[in-house]
């Protein structure tokens, strides 16, 4: 992507910029592409479904923000510039979704919690209560982060086993 001759086709003052990329290199195209479109001075939209729980206007959320619905936000949590946050989530109270993360579906955070910078948290993970998460983690799909997240760490969810009970020799219940 490319922003030369925008300007020339898009005027500072009359347009804004939402930079819509995914969590690809732990969301670095996404953070330089939003920061180039701010060092242009565009102003820089975010989007927020109507279907999402923000309950808490007093804090807002940052610039350049993608939060679809099912999200719920509640009081005193804060969302910093740059997150998205896909369906399903549970934000908890007094947390801080640091600049330039995501959040897949159907993430439990957590009261208290602070998750760092360009930070990618995957399907079903969850966070326990005042946990803090470092810059640039990377919590794997189903996750349990009950300590601390040390910073560029890469945290991988138990994958479940087959039982060696087959199916058919459960018993109904």
């Amino acid at each position: 992507m490319n922003f030369q001759g925008l300007s020339d086709r898009f005027a500072v003052d009359e347009h804004a910029v939402f930079v819509a990329l995914s969590y690809a290199k732990i969301n670095a195209l996404r953070k330089q592409k939003y920061l180039e479109a701010k060092a242009m001075g565009y102003p820089i939209a975010s989007y927020v479904s109507s279907r999402a729980s923000v309950l808490d206007k007093s804090f807002p959320i940052g610039e350049n923000c993608f939060i679809l619905e099912d999200n719920t936000i509640q009081p005193f949590a804060r969302i910093g510039n740059n997150v998205t946050l896909w369906s399903g989530n549970h934000i908890g109270h007094h947390s801080t979704i640091s600049d330039h993360s995501f959040v897949a579906s159907h993430v439990v955070i957590s009261g208290g919690v602070h998750v760092g910078e360009q930070c990618f948290i995957g399907v079903n993970a969850t966070l326990r209560d005042h946990v803090i998460v470092g810059d640039r983690c990377v919590i794997g799909a189903g996750a349990l982060i009950l300590v601390d997240a040390e910073p560029d760490g890469v945290y991988i969810g138990a994958a479940t086993e087959r039982s060696r009970v087959p199916s058919s020799r459960l018993k109904k219940i």
